[in-house]
């Protein structure tokens, strides 16, 4: 006996062959073998030496590569050298194909799509990926497969198929032999009997057909199969018979018992009381429904849907089954919805500034009463003071000062003389100026459903002229206006939508308007109205005010009453002529705070917290009795008094 050694890869990777030969060079080539032993060698210089000792020809796909680590002190024939490739492939992750004379080396993954040889040997090699078909005689191949697939890797595949009852494997070949184990224990014969099923409720014949469209190939008189079940109907006492094994029998049997039910109390018609929801509005959604799917072809029989409103019902009439369904998406739509609370302020910031300054002056020649005999009069004010020189009791003086006073509201300085018999006169110089600040022009509240839309107006409906005619009768003509009446005021619609218990998304329209007065005016064309708006749509967290700002209006006027020619003398001038001076800038403020209401106590506390604002104007606007009064109940309020 001799042995050989050849290096036959690079310091990484030692591959030792011993070869051991008998006792004549004829038997040399039978008792040949190998002892390998590997280290970070690159595998596809390992299928190169595997070729080179089975003969045999391998394509190798690109996406094959790795190192390879081998340790054996073992001595290996070409058969187990083989066997130790497949072996080394497989830890890999790749997969050696046979396809005839040709061998592909491939990723697993790829191996169930790429045609593994069909084997039906009954000695195959452990680690070679084959496909094998195997035949099931007492247990359907698809309960085989529900047991077996989670033996199968993620590379290989199982499949059944119902008629042969078979089932097919692609995996490895040791693998395959161990499932083909399990199946020889579990396909085992299962003796069959005969069962009679008396029903109480249900009429033979409908269970019967409903089991036979169940499962035509497996239930019925003319089922075949492994697992298949003869079902006969036995009209005289209302019973079923089945025929078949013991398992599926057993499984029908519990089937038979959820049909064989009492029927559907009322019939095919119910009467649903609405709580919360209203009825037709969910009669649209359901009318609606129903047509949706009859238009895509669904089976169903007539459905009618109608609402009673008076009561707040439905009236359905269908088919059990849909009449489940019905019932089943009335239950979550009739829900209680949370309520929202929204308060608001609008505010409107006026920053107006007024500046008046000038002198006036005025004449009358008593002697003559008809007319003034001078007067540069550009304002009321001087002919009203001279209104109220007049003669008085006697007691203060000739005229009456009380008079006069009432008259110069505004900041005012004036002399004058009176006299009774001839010529009195008087001028004033007025120096005017004024500003204001913000308005509250209302704090509308108002409670709502949760995505219902709540709407408030404060306001007055104005009728707009929107046409005329006239029309001719008996030679008299007839006019005639259209009109039509809008709403002038402030006006706040929201629309609340919860989500996540505490946030909310506001749908928000706000409007203020008002008549602008001389529009009023004899002659005018028609109404004119201020309006400014807001729409909007906001997040807000529950309880937190918000605000939100309008546009500004910003509005400057110089007006000069002056006399023609003496007012434009120079300096002197300032004697016959008035300035005025009108800046107005205006801005819409709405502050806003919407409080979720979730349940009756919140609702309580609120409308305590409102009467209890109205508890304490009515203290102040009234003077009380007694030092300490005690607020009365909160349902005194509906007694029409507050006392």
């Amino acid at each position: 006996m001799r042995s050989l050694s050849h290096t036959l890869f690079a310091p990484l990777a030692t591959l030792l062959l011993c070869v051991v030969l008998g006792g004549s060079n004829a038997m040399a080539s039978e008792s040949q073998s190998w002892k390998i032993n590997l280290k970070n060698a690159d595998i596809q210089e390992f299928v190169a030496q595997i070729a080179a000792i089975t003969g045999r020809t391998f394509v190798v796909d690109p996406r094959v590569k790795g190192k390879v680590t081998v340790i054996s002190n073992a001595s290996l024939d070409e058969a187990g050298i083989y066997e130790l490739f497949l072996s080394v492939l497989r830890v890999h992750g790749f997969a050696a194909i046979e396809a005839g004379e040709v061998v592909r080396i491939q990723q697993q993954t790829l191996a169930k799509q790429s045609g593994s040889p069909l084997d039906s040997a009954q000695e195959i090699s452990g680690e070679q990926l084959v496909t094998r078909v195997i035949a099931a005689q007492y247990v359907a191949s698809a309960e085989l497969v529900k047991t077996l697939r989670p033996m199968i890797p993620q590379y290989g595949h199982i499949a059944a198929v119902t008629q042969p009852n078979v089932v097919i494997i692609s995996d490895h070949a040791a693998n395959i032999v161990r499932l083909m184990k399990i199946i020889a224990r579990i396909d085992v014969a299962d003796e069959e009997e005969i069962v009679v099923i008396p029903l109480k409720e249900a009429w033979v014949g409908t269970i019967v057909e409903l089991l036979e469209k169940l499962a035509p190939e497996e239930l019925g008189r003319n089922a075949k199969g492994p697992q298949s079940i003869q079902v006969i109907a036995n009209e005289r006492n209302n019973s079923i018979v089945l025929r078949g094994k013991s398992r599926p029998i057993a499984q029908v049997r519990k089937l038979i018992s959820m049909l064989d039910q009492p029927a559907t109390s009322g019939g095919t018609t119910q009467v649903i009381y609405l709580a919360h929801s209203d009825a037709a509005s969910v009669a649209q959604i359901l009318t609606q429904l129903v047509g949706d799917q009859r238009a895509e072809g669904a089976p169903a029989a007539e459905v009618k849907i109608q609402a009673d409103e008076s009561l707040n019902a439905l009236v359905i009439k269908a088919d059990p089954t849909t009449m489940n369904e019905i019932m089943s998406i009335v239950r979550m739509l009739d829900v209680r919805r949370t309520q929202v609370l929204i308060e608001a302020a609008i505010v409107e910031i006026s920053l107006d500034a007024d500046f008046e300054l000038g002198v006036e002056m005025a004449a009358i020649d008593r002697g003559n009463s008809s007319i003034p005999f001078f007067s540069t009069a550009l304002s009321p004010t001087l002919a009203q003071i001279l209104g109220g020189l007049g003669p008085g009791d006697g007691e203060d003086g000739p005229f009456d000062p009380a008079a006069v006073l009432g008259v110069a509201t505004q900041p005012t300085l004036g002399v004058g003389k009176l006299d009774p018999d001839g010529f009195s006169f008087a001028v004033i110089l007025r120096a005017i100026a004024s500003s204001s600040a913000a308005n509250l022009l209302s704090t509308p509240s108002i409670l709502t459903l949760d995505n219902e839309e709540a709407k408030i107006l404060v306001g007055q409906e104005v009728p707009f002229r929107t046409g005329s005619f006239t029309t001719t009768a008996d030679g008299a003509n007839n006019p005639f206006q259209t009109i039509q009446r809008e709403d002038v005021g402030i006006t706040l619609t929201v629309t609340p939508h919860i989500h996540d218990g505490t946030a909310l998304r506001l749908e928000i329209s706000q409007e203020v308007s008002s008549v602008v007065l001389a529009s009023l005016l004899e002659g005018s064309p028609g109404i004119i109205t201020n309006k400014r708006t807001i729409d909007t749509t906001i997040l807000a967290e529950d309880r937190q005010t918000i605000v939100l700002g309008g546009l500004i209006q910003d509005d400057i006027q110089h007006k000069v009453r002056k006399v023609p020619l003496l007012g434009d003398i120079p300096w002197l001038g300032r004697l016959f002529r008035v300035d005025e001076e009108t800046h107005d800038k205006r801005s819409l403020l709405v502050f806003l705070r919407a409080t979720i209401l979730h349940d009756p106590s919140e609702v309580t506390e609120v409308t305590q917290r409102k009467y209890d604002s109205i508890w304490d104007v009515e203290i102040q606007s009234r003077t009380l009795k007694t030092e300490d009064p005690v607020q009365p109940p909160l349902d005194t309020i509906y007694d029409g008094r507050l006392q």
